[in-house]
């Protein structure tokens, strides 16, 4: 099994040391990261800078679905819930081309790039709300949705393509607990996301990278397999923290924590029989 992984990583470096286009996608995405983590880390403490973005005014927090999504929708496109609506308002549309052209290896890195863009704009928005004093529990709750919203579509398509039942499975076992997660998050004691959930979002973002390289024919099943693995684990334990969470507030005063530690131990067995369905690649 390790000699298969070996192979795919000696495929892997010599494919971005022949392939032109993979080195400029990936000195473009590079450049990309860094300047949004400038202005996270270092531009935003700058007055100037920090005037660019806007404030999400208003009174009353709604409980009603409906109302809530029309505040998301009024606010600035530059205030830190904004800026969560990016990510929104361009999945679908992106998701539309990226299937039309997703062999168009040209297009495909172009379109790569706004991805990039989107995902580092998860740090983005936090930063501007908090320089600004405007951090939300709505924008708690908006910017982890848009995180799934973003990234569970981007999954879905490089695994349909990537010709692999593991991967496909995987990738509705992923978007079936990250949206389960999702609904029962606006009931835990702290909607805000936790190290676990952004952790989560990092592998989700390596793997759809990673799995995306069939778009130069480079099929990375063990590597994929294994970031794709990590990326489940990972999203099942940021559910069960919400679910603990639930249950914390719910039933831990009626003497029921076996509750938890009951369904950790289908958690395990279900990721042990991942990991054997993984290693039957071998």
């Amino acid at each position: 099994m390790f000699d298969n992984y070996a192979l795919e990583f000696l495929l892997l470096k010599n494919s971005f040391a022949e392939n032109q286009i993979l080195q400029m996608e990936f000195l473009s995405s590079l450049i990309v990261v860094i300047v949004i983590l400038w202005i996270v880390y270092r531009g935003l403490r700058y007055r100037k800078i920090r005037e660019c973005f806007a404030i999400h005014k208003y009174e009353i927090e709604p409980v009603n679905t409906i109302e809530r999504f029309k505040l998301y929708i009024d606010a600035p496109l530059l205030s830190g819930n904004g800026i969560c609506m990016w990510r929104v308002y361009l999945s679908i549309p992106l998701a539309i081309i990226t299937v039309i052209f997703y062999k168009e290896t040209v297009i495909s890195s172009i379109l790569l790039q706004f991805y990039v863009f989107l995902f580092v704009t998860d740090a983005l928005d936090g930063a501007v709300a908090r320089s600004l004093n405007n951090v939300t529990n709505l924008g708690k709750v908006l910017d982890p949705f848009a995180d799934k919203f973003l990234d569970l579509i981007i999954l879905a398509i490089v695994c349909l393509f990537a010709n692999n039942n593991f991967f496909v499975f995987t990738a509705i076992f992923i978007s079936m607990v990250d949206i389960a997660g999702q609904f029962m998050r606006s009931k835990t004691s702290n909607p805000a996301a936790n190290w676990v959930g952004k952790t989560k979002t990092v592998f989700k973002v390596i793997t759809i990278y990673v799995v995306s390289l069939n778009r130069f024919d480079l099929y990375l099943d063990y590597i994929g397999g294994i970031l794709l693995v990590i990326s489940a684990i990972f999203t099942f334990a940021s559910f069960y923290l919400k679910l603990k969470d639930r249950l914390h507030l719910r039933f831990w005063k009626k003497e029921k924590p076996h509750a938890c530690v009951g369904f950790l131990i289908i958690l395990i067995n279900i990721f042990s029989y991942m990991l054997h369905f993984q290693l039957l690649f071998t």
